[in-house]
């Protein structure tokens, strides 16, 4: 029989425990039980999406060896502990990032829930549930991060197919049906075999024209500029020796930086949304830098490598290395808390570009927990477009001051 990620989710959700979830969230078990097939695939949709990339399906494999859904335990944990529930909040933001709101709406309303509070409690008790059986699989098949991608692209259709109607275009799976691509096609006209007749150079029979007198006013210039290129070399060769000289008897002076080098970490300073008024941090994206940075007392580094959607608090696929080793970093030093801060460029309205630094800054806390840092760890500060580090007028300067920053509050 081969791999059901939602039948084998579903077995995990007894009688019992859809009446003591129907009892905590105000809902008719019948009616999380009806819903229970729709929140399983989009949850397991969005772990599909973020497992696709080599990158992606490693970082996955971290988070379910680090969560312990591979060890030994794996399969016989309690869906509605504290624990797990809590661990599941801490897991949708990094899911489903600024979609959560909108996908709770639609799974409520399709399943006929009294609220989307109660669908979004389910999405956080069946979230583990779905790493569980995922990271069961990995362990029982000693799963390579390809061999995981590949089982969860099997499931792709699947999850699909489950998705209430307006949850898998919320999600980019395409809802009942197989995922659509658009492509751009190149059209190209194919000239008619008329067009290219007509198109055919005609043959004319060859006009003999009068031989041109020649035109010698060209001699003059060269002639000239022969004369200044051969004093200028011998003048190059009669101050040859007076710089020779010159370079001897007087000291080397030190070169100039085209580009002025970063400054050292700095919380001081204050700056306008439309000039450079705070010193940069260093940027750091590995492990070993963000050591050296809490190590040496840094107040704050930039983490470098993240990066969002436009417009939207989602993470990128290639923004995973980077929080993972955070996380990494993280674990090793239990009594460090910090403080992710997210800023913004100064385009748009300086309220709604704080909101989606509040957000961003949110959606990295998400992925930290999800990676098993306890959410006390983590604080979140939105500071928008105010402290820029550099120039908002250049493209170069509005991506830098496009950043998550990471505070230090404890070592």
């Amino acid at each position: 029989m081969g791999f059901n990620l939602i039948d084998m989710v579903r077995e995990r959700f007894t009688g019992n425990v859809m009446q003591q979830m129907g009892s905590a969230l105000g809902e008719d078990p019948s009616t999380l039980t009806k819903a229970l097939p729709g929140a399983i695939a989009a949850v397991g949709g969005s772990v599909v999406e973020r497992g696709s990339t080599e990158a992606g399906a490693q970082r996955l494999m971290s988070q379910l060896n680090e969560g312990g859904y591979t060890g030994p335990d794996t399969g016989g944990e309690d869906s509605l502990s504290p624990d797990t529930v809590e661990r599941g909040q801490g897991m949708l933001n990094g899911l489903f990032g600024d979609k959560l709101g909108m996908l709770s709406s639609v799974l409520g309303r399709t399943g006929g829930f009294s609220n989307s509070k109660s669908a979004s409690g389910l999405l956080a008790v069946v979230a583990p549930m779905v790493m569980g059986v995922i990271g069961k699989q990995v362990r029982d098949h000693r799963m390579s991060p390809s061999g995981l991608s590949q089982l969860l692209g099997s499931q792709r259709s699947l999850l699909s197919a489950a998705m209430p109607a307006g949850l898998g275009s919320i999600l980019g799976m395409g809802g009942t049906g197989p995922r659509v691509v658009e492509e751009v096609h190149e059209t190209r006209t194919v000239p008619s075999v008329e067009t290219v007749r007509r198109q055919q150079p005609i043959e004319r029979a060859p006009v003999h024209a009068e031989p041109r007198k020649q035109n010698l006013s060209w001699v003059i210039p060269v002639a000239l500029l022969a004369l200044l290129a051969g004093w200028f070399l011998t003048r190059g060769k009669r101050e040859a020796p007076r710089r020779e000289q010159a370079t001897a008897t007087q000291p080397a002076q030190p070169a100039r930086p085209e580009e002025p080098v970063r400054p050292a970490p700095d919380d001081t300073g204050v700056g306008g949304a439309g000039s450079m008024g705070t010193r940069a941090p260093a940027v750091v994206q590995d492990a070993q830098g963000m050591r050296q940075a809490i190590d040496n007392g840094a107040n704050s580094f930039i983490l470098g490598g993240v990066n969002f959607d436009e417009g939207s608090a989602t993470l990128t696929p290639q923004s995973d290395a980077s929080v993972g080793q955070l996380a990494s970093v993280l674990r090793e030093k239990p009594d460090a808390r910090v403080r992710i801060a997210g800023h913004t460029d100064s385009t748009g309205d300086p309220a709604a570009n704080r909101q989606l630094a509040q957000r961003r800054a949110e959606a990295v806390r998400s992925a930290l927990v999800e990676d098993g840092i306890p959410a006390s760890r983590v604080d979140v500060a939105a500071v928008g477009s105010e402290k820029p580090v550099a120039d908002n007028d250049t493209t170069q300067g509005r991506d830098m001051n496009r950043r998550i920053e990471v505070q230090m509050l404890s070592r």
